[in-house]
């Protein structure tokens, strides 16, 4: 198949140019044209391209790509990862803060019909966008209780903040790194009684206990496979091509 075909595809399905984001989202290394096999990966690092290229990939679609808006010298680590791209002809496809939010295969949508929220819906403005999701459980938790939720979907914690309230009954995500000291104003006034995120900060820590808030740290890494392996299905279903999801673990 045509890359473009599937490029284009994806520039429109995730609305690519309408997100302030220091991601150069989109394509950022093309191949010779062609797409056999696509891969998905959290990140543009040497492991995932290695794995993507002996995975048979042409295509490797990525959330943390390359290019964070300045300019990169291809040296080093950058010199290697653009490289072996190159050499396996695989063309590279970035999607950040648009698979954030995107409503259908966005990691924290994902994260949130896993976990069965009731009433789900767009939560954590950046720069005029929602990026998460808040909803409801349907029943109500102990934070213990709410926790091992949680982890039955995320997989182990990496850190539990319980600043807030005993009982929880709401929830909010956001996946990855959330520290921002807007975002946790606006938990504390839509009343989230447990907020999701990936990896803890150390800012965080003095925030929560100040603003009385429960906070699950599921890893960064880990919380953003959920918009990867999704994307990836869909574009199995749109184009009858077939897809790897390239797992290439972090510990934070």
């Amino acid at each position: 198949m045509e890359r473009n075909v599937i490029t284009d595809y994806l520039d429109s399905y995730l609305e690519i140019g309408s997100f302030t984001d220091d991601s150069a989202n989109g394509l950022q290394v093309e191949n010779s044209g062609t797409v056999d096999r696509i891969g998905l990966a959290v990140d543009a690092c040497h492991e995932s391209i290695t794995k993507a290229a002996q995975a048979g990939c042409n295509l490797l679609v990525v959330h943390h790509g390359l290019y964070w808006g300045r300019q990169e010298l291809v040296l080093d680590h950058h010199y290697q990862r653009i490289r072996d791209l190159i050499i396996a002809d695989m063309a590279l496809y970035t999607a950040h803060i648009p698979l954030d939010a995107h409503p259908e295969i966005g990691h924290n949508r994902v994260i949130a019909e896993h976990l069965e929220l009731v009433d789900a819906e767009p939560f954590a403005l950046y720069h005029g966008r929602a990026i998460g999701v808040k909803g409801r459980f349907n029943r109500l938790f102990s934070r213990t209780e709410a926790a091992s939720e949680v982890e039955k979907v995320i997989g182990c914690r990496q850190g539990f903040l319980t600043f807030g309230p005993d009982i929880i009954s709401t929830a909010a995500i956001v996946a990855g790194s959330a520290t921002d000291t807007a975002l946790f104003r606006e938990l504390k006034r839509e009343g989230i009684d447990l907020f999701i995120t990936g990896e803890p900060k150390h800012g965080a820590f003095h925030l929560a206990r100040e603003f009385g808030l429960n906070i699950f740290y599921g890893g960064h890494y880990q919380t953003e496979t959920f918009g990867m392996k999704a994307l990836g299905e869909h574009l199995h279903k749109r184009f009858s091509i077939p897809v790897s999801f390239v797992d290439a673990p972090c510990i934070f």
